[in-house]
């Protein structure tokens, strides 16, 4: 039986039983102990006294050695029921004589240290030796045993008196408990009953009845005023739920409006991805068709510029230039246009390579030179000597950097632009810092909120005077989104601006490498010993374009084998073994990678560089397929004529190891000694 869960009426009662059976028993017990241990020094005392006058009484008797006398003397016991046993011992300890109440044997001398006066409980039995003297002098011992039964009589007849006192005691207790507790179990019933009723029926109108003022009426009183705030907020719920019931049916109409909205939405969201489709597409190729016209405008200016020049009409130098450049001012913005276009719709992909950064800033301070003097400011350039390399896109690095130092050299004039970098760490993970300054003409606050939108540029006013279509910072702000960066502007209006960019050394973003295998060439591989080291070979459907290519490479000091198709080209290619390959992606036999795959193929052609020059922008592609460098149309000339010369470069490099100089070797000293045109950033 688990006494927890036991009702409160029987624990009560259990209670009250207990504590007082429990009180009573131990009462009862401690005055049993006591009267038997103060009858026990009863029973000690009276034998004592009897040994006392016993051996008063034998003292004669003992002293004249009259064992008669004495052992009468000892006869006189047998009133003492109790006494079973009696002797006189000598002074030597031997037996004098002795009485026998029962069959119990006496020891028959006693050693001289057990005849002292005194008494011990033993056995069941109390001993008594008392000295016999006469005169003062001791003339013998007297030795009583007495047995326990008055003691134990005693004890069993206070024993059933305390278990039958118990028995009534327990019993009254018992009736009375059952009585009393009704005081304590009755509310709390009641209380139970009550709490019952409400949960079963939910009615929080009933109310239980309070009996008394003590702390179960005061739980009684709680009871009643937490029923009575429920009430209250039941009936508030109630209304609430009411009332939400109202507003799911006004909300359920509000979805069916939304969804119809937003189906609304969603029809025109697509209409409006179509069109944006649409207009990227539009844009991809109006921007290819523009550069094919562009490429021989820019192209046959620059070979008339040098004719002319030659002859000596400087006027029409000046005519050409100018062709020259509004054909690269119009070019720049395609490439604006074509890069957010294909960043818009998410095409944009990282090239990423190792490069020198130092290498890569020197290349552009060299394009900028043009753009610096223009407006006759002061260029600083403040790099450390071990900025060692970086791992990333650099077209997009230098595309950058290009914007930012065109802009500050655009909006300053007789000033200072800076460019300032440096390779720090930053939360465990390297960065390159580039801050570029100006003291130009600032930015407010107003206009740097805008300063990244497309198309937007600060002001009306400075859109007039400095030109631009306000792609620049914002085509610079998503390459470096792309690359895992940040850009920052610090300015004040009239003291010049700071712009600070922060890209990883190891690129976050990285794209698939060009895994290029056996047949894949580098832009250090060594080409065969007994290949054309001055020959170009350039595939391209384009006549203007294989005109152009030829006619400035000739220049140049190279020769130059053009090839209107790709099956031609593979096989002059095969016959010639030249130092480089250009090649066109959009021709009509043999696309530029059908070529580009078959010449890689090809274990003899498979280590001859090839430069894709072409109006497709799908460098990672061409990267893929073993293309050593690509070039966007309308090509630089002085950029294809640096990778024709590092490739030219690698192979003297090579061959010079073997002691075997290549075929028409030309010095460069023999080649055209006109200095390499700068063409301008095409940032605004």
């Amino acid at each position: 039986m688990n006494l927890q869960n036991l009702s409160i009426k029987r624990k009560l009662m259990l209670i009250t039983m207990l504590t007082s059976s429990v009180a009573l028993v131990l009462s009862s017990v401690s005055f049993l102990i006591y009267d038997l241990m103060s009858f026990r020094r009863q029973l000690s005392q009276d034998l004592m006294t009897q040994a006392e006058i016993i051996g008063f009484n034998s003292g004669a008797a003992m002293a004249f050695k009259d064992e008669a006398a004495a052992t009468a003397t000892l006869s006189a016991l047998k009133a003492k029921d109790d006494i079973v046993a009696a002797a006189l011992y000598s002074p030597e300890g031997k037996m004098f004589a002795h009485y026998f109440q029962a069959d119990k044997t006496l020891p028959s001398s006693l050693d001289a240290g057990s005849q002292q006066s005194g008494y011990r409980f033993e056995g069941g039995y109390l001993r008594v030796l008392q000295q016999v003297k006469m005169n003062g002098e001791r003339v013998g011992t007297l030795y009583l045993l007495s047995d326990m039964r008055q003691w134990n009589l005693r004890a069993k007849r206070y024993t059933s008196i305390i278990v039958i006192v118990v028995l009534i005691c327990g019993s009254l207790a018992l009736l009375l408990s059952s009585r009393l507790q009704k005081l304590i179990s009755k509310p709390i019933l009641h209380l139970e009953d009550t709490m019952r009723m409400v949960s079963s029926n939910k009615n929080y109108e009933i109310r239980a009845t309070r009996f008394y003022g003590d702390e179960i009426g005061r739980l009684i009183d709680g009871f009643n005023t937490m029923l009575s705030e429920i009430q209250l907020r039941d009936t508030a719920l109630q209304r609430a739920n009411n009332e939400l019931q109202t507003s799911t049916h006004e909300l359920e109409v509000e979805i069916i409006h939304r969804k119809r909205t937003q189906d609304e939405l969603l029809t025109a969201k697509q209409a409006a991805e179509q069109a944006n489709r649409a207009k990227s597409a539009f844009l991809a190729n109006m921007s290819h068709e523009l550069r094919t016209p562009l490429n021989a405008i820019i192209g046959y200016s620059e070979m008339l510029e040098e004719e002319v020049q030659d002859i000596g009409k400087i006027s029409n130098v000046r005519d050409l230039q100018k062709i020259q450049a509004a054909g690269k001012h119009l070019l720049a913005l395609i490439n604006d246009v074509l890069d957010l276009s294909k960043i818009e719709a998410g095409k944009m992909q990282l090239h990423i390579e190792m490069f020198d950064i130092a290498s890569m800033i020197e290349e552009m301070v060299t394009t900028l030179k043009p753009a610096i003097a223009k407006n006759a400011n002061a260029f600083q350039l403040h790099v450390p000597e071990n900025l060692g390399t970086m791992r990333g896109d650099v077209t997009k690095v230098r595309q950058i950097l290009l914007n930012l130092l065109s802009n500050a050299c655009k909006f300053t004039d007789h000033g200072t632009v800076s460019l300032d970098v440096d390779r720090m760490t930053t939360a465990g993970q390297e960065w390159i810092q580039f801050r570029v300054s100006d003291t130009g003409i600032g930015i407010s606050t107003e206009q740097q909120e805008n300063l990244f939108q497309e198309f937007t540029q600060a002001d009306i006013s400075i859109s007039r005077k400095y030109g631009g279509t306000g792609l620049g910072l914002a085509i610079s702000h998503r390459f470096v989104q792309l690359m895992k960066g940040r850009i920052m502007v610090e300015s004040t209006p009239g003291q010049g601006a700071v712009f600070t960019v922060h890209l990883p050394v190891q690129a976050a973003a990285e794209q698939p490498e060009s895994s290029r295998s056996g047949q894949t060439v580098s832009s250090e591989a060594a080409p065969q010993v007994t290949a054309n080291a001055d020959t170009i070979l350039v595939i391209d459907d384009d006549l203007a374009v294989r005109d152009l290519m030829s006619r400035s490479l000739t220049k140049m000091g190279f020769r130059v084998v053009a090839a209107a198709g790709g099956e031609e080209g593979l096989r002059l290619a095969k016959q010639l073994r030249p130092l480089v390959i250009t090649l066109d992606v959009i021709m009509p036999d043999w696309d530029g990678w059908t070529v580009l795959n078959k010449l890689k193929a090809d274990s003899d052609l498979a280590e001859i560089p090839v430069i894709m020059v072409t109006i497709v922008d799908n460098e990672a592609m061409g990267r893929d397929l073993g293309a050593s460098s690509y070039l966007i149309k309308p090509v630089d000339r002085e950029r294809l004529v640096a990778l024709i010369e590092k490739h030219r470069a690698a192979r003297f490099s090579t061959v010079a190891k073997t002691g075997v100089p290549p075929a028409n070797w030309s010095s460069r000293s023999q080649r055209s000694s006109r200095k390499p045109e700068v063409v301008g950033p095409r940032r605004h």
